[in-house]
């Protein structure tokens, strides 16, 4: 064992708002166990000094409040020459600017968390999906882990907006990749089951153009190691149902979702604890059969948005 300092990064203040020491300790302990922890400061830097075992520092590098990693020698933080281990250049995620985007480092941290919960460091021969991706954060770093992802968005327009941020990306950094475009019904119009194919340095994602409540027929073939998903917050946008609150979408969609999962297959998934409440959220997928697991991160981002954190297991 020796002691290491890491450095808590400024993108967790915007990440995790005034609660960001917490997130980062929530974080740390779920996915390298509990330990003590002292959170230093010098200047304007702040730092968490634990014990580190042989081979942790790796994935603590992983973390998603972690900056940098230091040698601690009584009072003095020496640099350590290391780096995190990810596929692709970082801005294969932090590249895309859109309005609404997910937060980068909390996308980060639920799939630090999910592969915790199945046992896992590396994203290596991990399945992930997303049914309610957006503009696919969550899909760019799971490529960057490694996985092979996939994901469901109802916005027609996404898929633009994916391919145009891709083909920028590839371009500024000479990837070489493959993309491609179609239909998972064959030859149909535009608009639901279009679906954008992209893959580059052994990963590979494929985004389809549809609804999350309908993931076991867009998805039928495939079973997936972990669900990870931004819940909308019912703040900005109505439902199909004309509600802000997404409750009622979630309940006809969690089945599917499980369905999907494989045998102790993990759902990770953040959302608004104000709108649904975090006991009714939980009701729904355990009524599904889904086993709560002892993690939650609440940090207010908003007077109107507490977000939260909750993992599921297929049991």
């Amino acid at each position: 064992m020796s002691t290491i300092a890491l450095q808590l990064s400024p993108e967790a203040r915007s990440a995790y708002f005034a609660d960001y020491r917490e997130v980062a300790r929530r974080e740390l302990e779920w996915c390298l166990g509990e330990r003590p922890l002292e959170l230093r400061q010098v200047g304007p830097l702040e730092f968490f000094i634990l014990e580190a075992g042989e081979g942790e520092l790796g994935h603590m590098l992983r973390l998603s409040f972690v900056q940098g990693a230091y040698a601690v020698e009584g009072e003095r933080l020496l640099p350590l020459d290391v780096a995190p281990e990810f596929r692709l250049h970082e801005d294969f995620v932090f590249g895309s600017k859109f309005r609404g985007k997910t937060n980068e480092r909390l996308t980060q941290m639920l799939i630090n968390v999910g592969l915790a919960a199945i046992g896992r460091q590396g994203g290596e021969g991990v399945k992930l999906l997303d049914p309610m991706c957006g503009r696919a954060t969550t899909l760019l770093w799971a490529m960057r882990y490694g996985m092979t992802a996939r994901g469901i968005e109802p916005d027609g327009k996404a898929l633009a907006d994916i391919h145009r941020h891709l083909k920028k990306w590839t371009k500024l950094h000479r990837q070489k990749h493959k993309l491609g475009e179609g239909h998972i019904h064959g030859g149909k119009k535009k608009g639901a089951g279009m679906f954008l194919d992209f893959s580059a340095d052994e990963s590979s994602m494929r985004v389809v153009i549809g609804d999350a409540r309908e993931t076991g027929t867009i998805y039928k073939k495939e079973r997936f190691d972990l669900l990870v998903s931004d819940l909308p917050y019912g703040v900005q946008h109505f439902s199909s149902e004309g509600t802000r609150n997404p409750l009622a979408v979630i309940a006809d969609s969690v089945t599917a979702w499980r369905d999907r999962l494989k045998v102790n297959g993990v759902a990770v998934l953040a959302f608004n604890r104000n709108n649904p409440k975090r006991e009714a959220l939980l009701a729904e997928f355990e009524n599904a059969g889904f086993e709560v697991l002892a993690f939650q991160v609440p940090h207010r981002m908003s007077e109107s948005i507490v977000r939260d954190v909750i993992v599921l297991k297929k049991q």
